[in-house]
């Protein structure tokens, strides 16, 4: 293992997660327009998940970070949403001094991913079953553009009962 990978491990191993709150969120529903993508009428919808992540503040013994989480239903690929969902969550993480910022930044593109998403998953879950639409679920791996065929199913059910003729 080269050096550079141990010390690396060996910073994982000093990392301890004090909290991880939310710190914004908005959602928009056009209902209308969303019941028309999953009728028969229409092609079906097309998701896009990003996520982005980055160090907030960096200290001697301690690290923030945040990530950026944004959820949409479309028509198109460059359509205008249906459904939108963009959430942000930052995380404060303590670790051994001095933390090098390498290493911090190095957490935060690649495992910091793995606190977060979760998070996120379960925001979007509950607040679009409480639009009083099936629940979209985020995948865990956070790159996605279909949704399952359970999904699917169930968006076009409900869809019927809702398009207007």
């Amino acid at each position: 293992m080269p050096e550079n990978d141990h010390k690396y491990e060996k910073f994982l191993e000093g990392l301890t997660l004090v909290n991880v709150g939310m710190k914004a969120c908005s959602a928009f529903l056009d209902r209308d327009s969303f019941y028309e993508l999953f009728s028969e009428k229409k092609g079906g919808p097309t998701r896009a998940f990003k996520d982005t992540y980055k160090i907030a503040k960096l200290g001697q013994n301690f690290f923030e970070a945040v990530g950026h989480f944004v959820v949409t239903v479309t028509e198109e690929l460059n359509g205008k949403p249906t459904l939108s969902v963009e959430c942000e969550f930052e995380a404060h993480i303590h670790g051994t001094a001095p933390i090098p910022k390498p290493f911090a930044e190095r957490f935060v593109k690649s495992e910091f991913q793995l606190i977060l998403v979760p998070y996120a998953r379960q925001l979007v879950a509950s607040l679009t079953a409480q639009m009083s639409i099936p629940p979209l679920v985020i995948p865990l791996s956070t790159k996605f553009s279909k949704e399952s065929n359970r999904e699917a199913a169930a968006n076009k059910k409900l869809a019927k009962r809702h398009v207007k003729e």
